[in-house]
Parts: structure tokens; C-alpha cells; sequence
């Protein structure tokens, strides 16, 4: 996992060099960052989603009851909707810093 982090880092720095007319830290351009960010981390999301998935799905099939396997769903959905928030926010600030960087502010 590492190793991928530094690629993404990579993907969002040049991300800044490439965009750094358009992600300025003005409404239009703070949500073009974000969702250029957004973009890019929707892949990593679907790789933590394959990697997780069997392992929750064995632990949830251990709890008895339809409302408690839907409370441990639901928290799941929550918890990776949270981590891509999180992601897509982090690397936005990251891809905006290149950009400002790039504009020589």
C-alpha cells in the first residue's frame, strides 16, 4: 500500500502542474480540485472495497438477525464513504498546493 501512495501522490502533483489555471482557491476552482481528486480516488476506494469486502461479509454473516447485519452494513458503507471523503479532500488540498505553487503566488 505504500507503494501506491506515492503514485497517487504523484497523480495529484501533476495534477497541479497540469491544471494550475483552473484550481485556484476560488469556489469554481477549489470544486474542480475536488472533483479531479475525486476522480482519481475512486479507483483506490474500489481496491479497498475488493480487499475488505469478503472479510466483512464473512464477519457479518456471523451475527444473527436481519437488523443487526444491517446496522454492520451500513456502518461499513459508512465508514469506506468516510475514508473516501477523506482521501478525495486530502489529495484536493495537495493537488491546490501544486497549482498554487505552479502560479507562483
Amino acid at each position: 500500500m505504500q507503494m501506491q501512495t506515492i503514485w497517487y501522490v504523484l497523480i495529484h502533483v501533476s495534477l497541479g502542474l497540469i491544471g494550475w489555471k483552473i484550481f485556484t482557491f476560488t469556489n469554481q476552482g477549489v470544486l474542480a480540485a475536488f472533483a479531479a481528486c475525486a476522480g482519481v480516488q475512486a479507483w483506490p476506494m474500489y481496491e479497498m472495497y475488493r480487499l475488505t469486502w469478503e472479510k466483512f461479509d464473512s464477519m457479518r454473516s456471523r451475527r444473527t438477525g436481519s437488523v443487526s447485519q444491517k446496522k454492520e452494513t451500513r456502518g461499513y458503507w459508512i465508514r469506506i464513504g468516510r475514508l473516501y471523503l477523506f482521501r478525495s479532500c486530502a489529495y484536493a488540498l495537495l493537488t491546490l498546493f501544486v497549482a498554487w505553487l505552479m502560479r507562483g503566488a
